[in-house]
């Protein structure tokens, strides 16, 4: 780690630590070689040693290490034997039985005899260098030799020992600190089979800690429950939120620093060509900004009017879910948006028997006026929260050709569960089923899904064998018509805005859509005005072959607001 980032006396007890390994190293070493000036040399350092002295260069670092080292080694025995006058006291005749017991070759005048003995000598060092266990002996003698040479010597081995001694000195940035396992079982493992951690299986050991009341995760049972397994809950969950914190800042924070014009502006490039027909943004993806109940940063809150003007911010509620009801020609869907309200908990009602027989008996309200105060009997979204939240799950995936086996992962129930749930859905709505049903044959047959403008999308795979690609191309077959549709509606309402003579003249201008939603931006004193006009353009689309859908379409929004966030 590094050591910036430890505590001072945690620094204190690693240093203690370091001392008494290494005390306890140097007594019970057993005979294990000891490092010595060549192992913290860099290869280029090695690579000039060798060439001073010269000694072959090439090769890998190991070998110039045991080059110099035999060199050493070799230069320090001359020496010895030089003083002890050995082989130079010997006559030829000696000199020729050395080589032979030495398995040389014994031809040669006395000088040549000379320089083959020593070599050999040089190189037998060089492999008792590379092969032995080594002693405090062999490091001091290595150490010793080089000092020698350096002293008599200099030049380039003199200036690499000082470097390593002045290296040696200094502190290191870095703490070597061992992590040891907590005991705990894996519940998953990597491709190479070690433990897994990524997000969801820290999400699974941590839970929801933080929810009322605590929903944790295994790991609150490990750590023997009560204020530790707490504590170990928030600390596994503040992991899984170090990802998203650290993608936010990189896809949010600093791009957008970095793309910001002179004028402090960004722009985007706006993509068309999407399969479906949505627009698409990059560099910055200004249509993929954190969702404000996310936006814990207020990423939003830079996106801001121009002095004096202000944004309106109109949004379409539920567009894909009432193209829906219009495109199948579903009655309990029609009826419901007609009927207006909690769209969630009339779907509800409609899927339970027992929700319905609250609502007819009085036992529970499916609205209530709250400008007449507080609802003298439970709400039906209170009451049966669950079910509703399971109706609204089913709402929007209905639309995504969403399986029984991904909505039992989702509520993490069985699928025979999910499956009673998702014929309940379809028991009130069979229209939508019969759609369904229609545009998927449509798909297998043609490899074609269209949306309400009639644009194509090719789904060639819808008509393979393979099943996976063909179950794949079929739910986009039910999909690309709502999605295309949506698109559909979107663009025409921001041709209609651009088009406005009368906003042009009130001074407002498209700035974005995003998805459902459109930014303008203007005077402040013209809002209201803009407003209307804004709600109108996208509450009436209809043109360029784009036909009234049998659900009105509902628009919200802001016109008084400054900024993104709280014109939200």
């Amino acid at each position: 780690m590094p050591r910036e980032e430890i505590p001072d006396n945690a620094q204190e007890l690693y240093k203690e630590r370091d001392a008494a390994q290494k005390t306890e190293s140097s007594n019970n070493n057993d005979g294990e070689k000891q490092p010595d000036e060549f192992d913290i040399m860099k290869a280029i350092q090695l690579k000039a040693l060798c060439k001073e002295y010269g000694l072959k260069v090439s090769g890998k670092k190991t070998e110039l290490q045991e080059r110099l080292r035999g060199h050493f080694l070799s230069v320090d025995q001359e020496k010895n034997v030089a003083n002890q006058d050995d082989f130079e006291s010997m006559d030829d005749a000696e000199l020729k039985d050395v080589c032979a017991t030495r398995g040389l070759p014994t031809s040669g005048n006395r000088k040549t005899l000379l320089e083959r003995i020593r070599q050999d000598v040089a190189f037998a060092l060089e492999l008792l260098s590379a092969t032995s266990e080594g002693s405090t002996d062999g490091y001091r003698s290595i150490t010793q030799a080089l000092e020698e040479a350096a002293a008599s010597d200099g030049g380039t081995l003199q200036e690499i020992l000082s470097d390593l001694k002045a290296k040696s000195q200094l502190e290191s940035k870095w703490v070597d600190v061992t992590v040891t396992s907590i005991g705990m079982k894996p519940t998953k493992f990597t491709a190479g089979g070690a433990p897994s951690c990524t997000a969801d299986v820290l999400r699974g050991l941590a839970g929801d800690p933080f929810a009322d009341p605590p929903n944790y995760g295994s790991a609150y049972k490990f750590f023997g429950g009560g204020e530790e397994g707490h504590d170990a809950c928030v600390a596994l969950y503040s992991l899984t939120a170090i990802g998203s914190i650290d993608t936010m800042i990189a896809n949010f924070l600093t791009s957008l620093q970095a793309l910001a014009d002179h004028d402090s502006r960004v722009h985007g490039s706006i993509n068309l060509n999407t399969e479906t027909g949505r627009l698409s943004s990059r560099k910055p993806n200004l249509q993929n900004q954190p969702a404000l109940e996310k936006d814990k940063y207020k990423i939003r809150k830079s996106f801001q009017a121009a002095p004096g003007s202000n944004l309106i911010v109109a949004d379409y509620g539920q567009l894909e879910l009432r193209l829906l009801a219009s495109m199948t020609d579903c009655q309990s869907m029609i009826e419901a948006f007609s009927a207006g309200g909690d769209f969630h908990s009339r779907t509800a009602l409609g899927m339970f028997d027992y929700i319905q027989k609250a609502v007819e008996d009085g036992s529970c309200l499916l609205e209530w006026d709250y400008a007449n105060g507080a609802p003298p009997k439970p709400m039906l979204k209170d009451e049966f929260a669950s079910e509703r939240r399971k109706a609204k799950t089913l709402n929007f995936s209905i639309a995504y050709g969403k399986t029984a086996h991904g909505l039992s992962q989702d509520w993490g129930v069985s699928i025979k569960e999910a499956e009673d749930m998702l014929q309940a859905w379809y028991d009130s709505r069979p229209e939508v089923r019969t759609w369904q049903e229609n545009t998927k044959e449509t798909a297998k047959k043609e490899g074609i899904t269209r949306t309400l403008m009639g644009r194509y999308r090719q789904l060639p795979d819808a008509m393979g064998r393979n099943q996976k690609l063909v179950g794949h191309s079929l739910r986009a077959s039910i999909n690309t018509p709502i999605q295309g549709g949506a698109a559909d509606v979107a663009m025409m309402a921001m041709i209609k805005i651009n088009s406005s003579e009368k906003l042009k003249k009130l001074g407002w201008i498209l700035l974005m859509q995003i998805h459902d939603e459109v930014i303008l931006e203007g005077p402040e004193e013209t809002s209201e005005e803009a407003f209307e006009e804004v709600i109108q353009c996208m509450q009436e689309p209809w043109r360029l072959g784009l036909e009234k859908t049998s659900v009105p379409l509902l628009v919200d929004g802001s016109y008084c607001h400054q900024n993104w966030y709280d014109a939200k």
